[in-house]
């Protein structure tokens, strides 16, 4: 253990840091939230690029795209926790130390880190993604160890530590819990006694054409064995989450899915899209000038008595070519499907001077408005994922901040200037209007229901509580 601490310490060193703050930190790692922005912004920190997580709402929904890896988060019952004192005789769980070791599975030997160990479980079993310069020496340096050894290297990783603990909320003096409970998120019960809730992630990764059910509170990992040979990975994971759902007899739940991050590949495609825009109103701008010279020559000939004149065109009524090419595209089908179809026309049925300019152009015209269309939908798309990034910053910093500073203080000045009790008071006084209005409102409604019980049973007494 002390091996790996070390070694650990020293391929991530913070030389920022004191020994002190570094064991203090290594030491309390904290509860985290269930929430995509977070996971998004954490994978950040870990210097991960091009992914992010969102939230899934229907597991029976076919996912578009592709899916790294899953996070599920569930209520943590009493007896799982004692994985170490149970024996683990499941056929699901891989015993094989080879293939055990080969895959990045590690034992969470640290309190309130699960959040981290689900996505590293997730990250570190990846071949094709920019993992960042911390988690690549993490993956290389834990190639080959066992579990526990690698939840070691979690746990003594500092980088790993202050990210986990930068996104959590800030810790106040906790309430008192009953003897005996354990550490997790408090809620009050019907008896108004503080119970505590303990959640935990996990991870489902599709591994060597495997699913695997990573759970750093297990002694080994679970294989889900292979999909079908027409089947995605995710439609297995679909099946057995549907099965364990519909078993569960709880409900508190989420479900996170790890997928690439649409803003380089769209900012990628908005950049093609205006390229192609601009040679579109290029080519088209070429044959408006060319039609307009024709329809310049026929009216010219026309005038001479050289020709018929052509009643396509509404010839004189065009000077420049940005005249001609507004013409043609009020001409264009209203119909999408229409428009598609003739922008889908190629120019290989032939050139310009055997299918005509005019046709020609529409075909182009056409190509520009279906352009367009996909230009605006996909800055429209674009957009709105900087939007929801944006918006994870400011939930971070709202999540983040300690605002126990400010409400001490305004608690100290409102009963040093003599306001508390009053305030208190008046709060008091709303609160008991507020109670006898509804209670007042109810008796209004009850009244019948009164007077049928008077009748049935006897008399009930004016002063009856109605609640």
């Amino acid at each position: 253990n002390r091996e790996i601490y070390i070694s650990t310490v020293y391929i991530c060193p913070c030389m920022d840091i004191d020994y002190d703050e570094q064991k203090t930190i290594l030491e309390e790692w904290r509860e985290l939230e269930s929430d995509p922005g977070l996971f998004s912004l954490l994978m950040e920190d870990y210097g991960v690029r091009g992914i992010k997580v969102e939230e899934v709402y229907d597991i029976g929904k076919k996912f578009d795209g592709r899916v790294y890896g899953f996070v599920f988060l569930f209520r943590w019952t009493g007896e799982r926790r004692a994985r170490k004192k149970a024996l683990v005789t499941e056929d699901s769980y891989v015993f094989d130390s080879e293939v055990v070791n080969g895959m990045f599975f590690a034992n969470q030997v640290v309190t309130n880190s699960c959040a981290t160990h689900s996505l590293l479980s997730v990250l570190l079993n990846l071949s094709d993604v920019e993992l960042g310069p911390v988690l690549t020496k993490l993956k290389d340096f834990t190639a080959g160890h066992d579990p526990e050894s690698k939840g070691l290297a979690i746990g003594n990783m500092l980088e790993l530590a202050r990210a986990h603990n930068r996104h959590a909320k800030p810790e106040y003096a906790a309430p008192q819990v009953p003897s005996g409970g354990k550490r997790g998120s408090a809620v009050l019960s019907s008896a108004h006694t503080l119970v505590p809730e303990t959640y935990h992630f996990v991870s489902y990764v599709p591994i060597n054409d495997r699913l695997f059910e990573l759970d750093g509170l297990k002694q080994y990992p679970i294989d889900h064995g292979p999909w079908g040979e027409h089947e995605e990975w995710t439609e297995l994971f679909s099946r057995i989450m549907a099965e364990k759902l519909s078993n569960a007899q709880d409900i508190l739940y989420n479900l996170m899915a790890v997928v690439p991050d649409p803003i380089p590949k769209l900012s990628e495609r908005l950049k093609t899209l205006q390229s192609e825009q601009k040679t579109l109103l290029e080519e088209a701008t070429v044959l408006a000038e060319r039609l307009l010279k024709e329809e310049e020559q026929q009216q010219l000939n026309d005038s001479h008595g050289g020709g018929e004149a052509r009643d396509i065109h509404s010839v004189g009524t065009c000077t420049t070519a940005q005249d001609v090419l507004t013409r043609e595209s009020a001409a264009l089908p209203a119909e999408a499907c229409d428009l598609e179809e003739l922008a889908a026309t190629h120019t290989a049925a032939g050139s310009p001077e055997e299918m005509g300019v005019a046709q020609a152009l529409r075909i182009a015209m056409a190509k520009v408005v279906v352009n367009d269309e996909q230009l605006e939908a996909c800055k429209k798309k674009f957009h709105e994922e900087l939007d929801l990034k944006q918006q994870y910053r400011v939930d971070f910093c709202r999540r983040c901040h300690d605002y126990d500073p400010l409400i001490s203080e305004f608690v100290t000045m409102l009963a040093e200037n003599g306001q508390l009790p009053s305030r208190l008071f008046e709060r008091k006084k709303s609160n008991a209007h507020s109670t006898k209005s509804t209670a007042g409102s109810k008796h209004g409604r009850n009244q019948g229901n009164n007077r049928s019980k008077k009748a049935k049973t006897g008399a009930v007494s004016n002063g009856t509580k109605v609640s």
